[in-house]
């Protein structure tokens, strides 16, 4: 093979030398596939306002808010992968970046990924004996037991409706509500609830009622008198 020589300038009797062009860095490595990263963004494309993860809180928490938000702006599959990573903050985003190269190809390799890997900061799933320990206080309005059951409920997926009525009314004082409740039982949770609304509006109506007669009354003189300037000491006497 015959190697091609410099190019030969006839002007001033030498060969050029070509210069040599400056390389072009290689765009870095990112964990998204080609397929993640080719499509584009919708035109009217908004961030979704869901907050950032740090890694502190339930990863599942985060992930049901982003399935949500996906849903209202319709994003592809391709879409919900770049959008969930503007999500992420702090470690996460470094976590992100220690990713393979190329290893997210579809949005559930990355919920799958992102799971496993801060499964550590899920919530500890309560059981259904969790439900049967709340107890409402003796003075404890209606209102803020169930609040507090609700809220120890959530986390105790596997509670059925039964097992919610039962630990739910094992909990309660022995008041008018409870009274009615065996009376009349109900037949779900969510009916239970209902009812026991009825009592908590006539529950908080003589807390108020209670109140009004323990306030103090003030009573108004109309006749308010005027003020009196000080006393004047009488003349002494001159002396003699």
């Amino acid at each position: 093979m015959v190697e091609s020589s410099p190019p030969w300038d006839s002007k001033k009797g030498k060969t050029t030398v070509l210069k040599e062009e400056p390389r072009v860095e290689l765009e870095e490595q990112v964990s998204f596939s080609p397929r993640v990263l080719e499509e584009n963004l919708p035109k009217a494309y908004k961030p979704p306002a869901i907050g950032e993860y740090d890694g502190s809180k339930d990863p599942e928490d985060h992930l049901h808010k982003f399935r949500n938000a996906a849903l209202l702006h319709q994003y592809s599959d391709v879409v919900k992968c770049r959008v969930f990573l503007n999500t992420l903050s702090g470690s996460t985003q470094k976590w992100f970046d220690g990713l393979p190269h190329g290893s997210i190809i579809y949005f559930q390799d990355f919920k799958t990924t992102f799971l496993h890997h801060f499964a550590s900061s899920m919530k500890y799933q309560k059981t259904d004996h969790c439900l049967f320990a709340l107890k409402q206080g003796p003075a404890e309005p209606l209102r803020s037991y169930i609040k507090r059951f609700n809220q120890v409920a959530q986390d105790a997926p596997s509670a059925t409706s039964e097992i919610l009525m039962s630990a739910f009314s094992h909990g309660l004082v022995e008041g008018e509500f409870f009274r009615a409740l065996i009376r009349d039982p109900v037949k779900n949770f969510d009916e239970m609830l209902e009812k026991a609304a009825s009592y908590i509006n006539v529950e908080e109506v003589q807390v108020a009622s209670r109140k009004a007669d323990k306030a103090p009354e003030f009573v108004i003189n109309p006749e308010r008198r005027m003020p009196q300037p000080p006393a004047q000491p009488l003349p002494r006497a001159r002396e003699t």
